[in-house]
C-alpha cells in the first residue's frame, strides 16, 4: 500500500472462547483480594489448548473463583509446562491482572528454578 488506496476487509470475529469450571482440587498457599498463589504440581496442564481441552489449572481456578472469569486469561499471568512444580501467581482482579504483567515485563518479579 502506497498511500491513497481503499482497501476493503471482509472479516468475522469468532466466538469468545469459554472455558468450563471444573472441581478440580488446587493447593492455595496464599490469597488476598487482589492474588492467588497456587503450588501446581507435576502432570498439571496450565490452560487448555489442543491437547489438553479441559482439566487444567484454569478450569479448576474457574470453579473456585467464578468472578475471575472476567479477568483475562482467567488471571493466569505466567505459566509453568506440565511437568513442572512450582508457584503461581493469579490475578483475581483486572487491576491486578495489569500490575502484575506490568511487573513481569519489567522484571520487578523474579522467578527461580531449581534443576
Amino acid at each position: 500500500v502506497m498511500g491513497g488506496e481503499e482497501i476493503t476487509l471482509q472479516a468475522e470475529l469468532e466466538d469468545e472462547e469459554r472455558w468450563e469450571a471444573q472441581d478440580i482440587p488446587l493447593d492455595i498457599v496464599y490469597e488476598d483480594d487482589d492474588i492467588i498463589v497456587i503450588n501446581k504440581p507435576r502432570d498439571f496442564v496450565v490452560h487448555p489448548g489442543a491437547g489438553t481441552p479441559d482439566g487444567t489449572v484454569l478450569n479448576a481456578l474457574l470453579h473456585h473463583y467464578p468472578d475471575i472469569a472476567e479477568v483475562p486469561r482467567a488471571g493466569i499471568v505466567h505459566r509453568l509446562d506440565k511437568d513442572t512444580t512450582g508457584l503461581m501467581v493469579v490475578a483475581k482482579t483486572v487491576p491486578a491482572q495489569t500490575r502484575l504483567v506490568r511487573a513481569l515485563q519489567k522484571r520487578n518479579i523474579t522467578r527461580e528454578y531449581e534443576a
